[in-house]
């Protein structure tokens, strides 16, 4: 019971981290009681797990009830607004302003250390409508995961994001050098235990699926650790929250192309 009561708390003590918005009230007890920074990081995929099923549950509940349609355009709206509203949507300003750096002909490391989720608002009235297409395309992408029996695949994306961003808060922060998450060095890679039991846990459903995406999460989370490190010896809260959308839409991608049956 105390183990459960720790991993709870971790949950919540991720959410004060990933999180823009405050837990819901009838949680608030859990942010008096504050988690251990291992329950924090082994809380990532876990909260990556909760946001993930309860999307997939509506949207299930509604098709049972009404119709796949309707179960679907509800899954929709859902996903669509919670995965914007977590961070407030610097993660998708934050992905295309650095696209639009690169574009410009600035070195990747340039880019990083420019990003800017409030450049997507301020730079163009086109890039403002590109933000409006991404996000649109992002919507169509779930409408399609839904309709094709795959809404639980959301598990997948938000449990995958999260370890990435796990992975990543227990690096130093470059100012002030101390890591959001302090964790030993030999401990950091126990986030990856709760983010294998569920990702083995749904291979019956996505056989394939699980595969492809366990191995797409662990290049991303070891090339950029070891990119982060070797170039800049350390991290800041924009590029965790950068290196979500890019896992995010990756594994979004390779989800619908797997659903579709096109690989």
């Amino acid at each position: 019971m105390v183990k459960i009561d720790r991993w709870i708390r971790g949950i919540w003590g991720a959410w004060e981290i990933l999180i823009d918005y405050q837990l819901p009230a009838f949680l608030e007890k859990y942010q008096t009681r504050s988690a251990d920074h291992l329950a924090r990081l082994i809380g990532f995929p876990l909260l990556g797990l909760v946001l993930g099923v309860v999307p997939g549950l509506i949207a299930l509940f509604c098709t049972i009830t009404f119709n796949r349609v309707a179960g679907c355009i509800i899954f929709t709206l859902l996903t669509a607004v919670m995965l914007g509203l977590k961070d407030s949507w610097r993660g998708s300003g934050l992905l295309l302003s650095f696209l639009l750096l690169r574009i410009r002909g600035i070195s990747t490391s340039e880019s990083l250390n420019a990003l800017n989720p409030a450049l997507v608002k301020t730079d163009s009235p086109q890039v403002m409508m590109l933000f409006a297409i991404f996000e649109l395309m992002r919507a169509i992408f779930l409408a399609l995961l839904c309709l094709y029996s795959s809404m639980f695949w959301l598990i997948v994306i938000m449990v995958g994001s999260f370890t990435i961003q796990g992975v990543l808060a227990v690096l130093p922060e470059i100012q002030s050098g101390k890591p959001f998450l302090a964790i030993p060095e030999e401990n950091y890679n126990k986030i990856a235990i709760p983010t294998a039991v569920i990702y083995v846990l749904l291979m019956p459903f996505y056989p394939v699926g699980i595969i492809v995406a366990g191995a797409a999460v662990y290049f991303i989370a070891v090339g950029l650790r070891r990119y982060f490190l070797n170039t800049f010896n350390g991290i800041t809260s924009n590029w965790i929250t950068f290196a979500g959308a890019i896992t995010e839409n990756i594994l979004l991608l390779i989800g619908l192309l797997l659903a579709i049956q096109v690989v």
